[in-house]
């Protein structure tokens, strides 16, 4: 699954469906899986699942 590192998870989840992007799990924050990290994972519109991830 490509990871794709962004300043902004919920701003960049925001600007998925204009390019075809489809939501799977919305923004989180996941302290579990590290500190300060937000995530969020949508399939492309070939179907691949990518996530979008940022650290505060």
């Amino acid at each position: 699954m490509p990871v794709l590192r962004v300043d902004d998870v919920d701003e960049a989840l925001a600007l998925c469906p204009e390019a075809g992007g489809a939501p799977v799990l919305g923004a989180a924050d996941r302290p579990e899986w590290g500190p300060g990290l937000r995530t969020a994972h949508l399939r492309d519109p070939e179907g691949r699942l990518i996530e979008l991830r940022s650290y505060s």
